[in-house]
């Protein structure tokens, strides 16, 4: 079972590439950055509306919506944050670095969430090595930003 999730996270990682570069291409075609990122935005709802009404999914309470504490709402924000940054600087650093800044900020920001069980994470140490591998990530940064 832990493969199929592993899959899962590998195509996340692939797909986080290739809309990195989807997103630059639809901007040099329209010119637009912020209107480019109202139409990925678009995209992602309207996809997201018709897998979840085919899927029969129903819909969250009023009692689930209450629910989820206050920052649980900041993923949408989070997200835009992303797509502006695939607009914005993806065409400038490139791909490799663009990506590779993702990923290494992304592994370093989640080492801490788990060490200390932040936003609902269960806690899972940063022991040595957990630090070295995000160390080696920044270096990784280094040489891909160096070269």
């Amino acid at each position: 079972m832990k493969a199929i999730f592993l899959l899962i996270a590998a195509a996340a990682g692939i797909g986080s590439a290739l809309q990195s570069g989807s997103n630059a291409s639809l901007q040099k075609s329209l010119t637009t950055p912020l209107w480019t990122v109202v139409f990925v935005c678009l995209t992602t709802t309207t996809a997201a509306l018709i897998v979840a009404c085919v899927s029969g999914t129903p819909f969250p309470t009023r009692v689930q919506f209450g629910a989820a504490p206050w920052w649980a709402w900041l993923g949408g924000l989070f997200g835009l944050c992303f797509v502006l940054a695939t607009v914005f600087a993806s065409p400038k650093l490139g791909a490799g670095l663009f990506v590779a800044l993702i990923v290494t900020f992304s592994a370093v920001t989640s080492l801490i969430l788990d060490n200390y069980g932040l936003m609902s994470f269960d806690v899972h140490h940063a022991g040595i090595g957990r630090i070295a591998g995000g160390l080696l990530m920044i270096a990784g940064v280094a040489l891909i930003a160096a070269f």
